[in-house]
């Protein structure tokens, strides 16, 4: 399961570290990759919620900072928005990543 788990946040990592100018695409990918993590973190969640409880708990936190799961318009001159979104979604992966990694 632990292997499965790295294999499939690694995956997703890539995805997400692909993203890495504004557009209507990127914009719909990331909406995707947002839910594709979601379901990740249920399944890390049913496999250690001890550990994952934290990962969990910041990623929804600071999604919940902008009032809604994902800000996906440009803010190339502004902060928020879609380049915050991929940050905020990439570090998540990692953090779960090395928790994973660390088990």
């Amino acid at each position: 399961m632990k292997e499965q788990l790295l294999k499939e946040l690694s995956l997703l990592h890539e995805k997400v570290a692909a993203l890495k100018v504004y557009d209507a695409e990127s914009a719909r990918l990331l909406r995707h990759y947002a839910q594709e993590f979601e379901a990740l973190l249920t399944k890390l969640l049913t496999f250690n919620s001890e550990k994952f409880a934290a990962v969990s708990a910041s990623y929804l936190d600071v999604s919940a900072q902008n009032d809604k799961v994902l800000d996906v318009h440009d803010d190339t001159d502004n902060s928020g928005g879609f380049y915050n979104s991929v940050e905020n979604l990439n570090n998540s992966i990692n953090d779960s990543i090395e928790t994973v990694n660390g088990l």
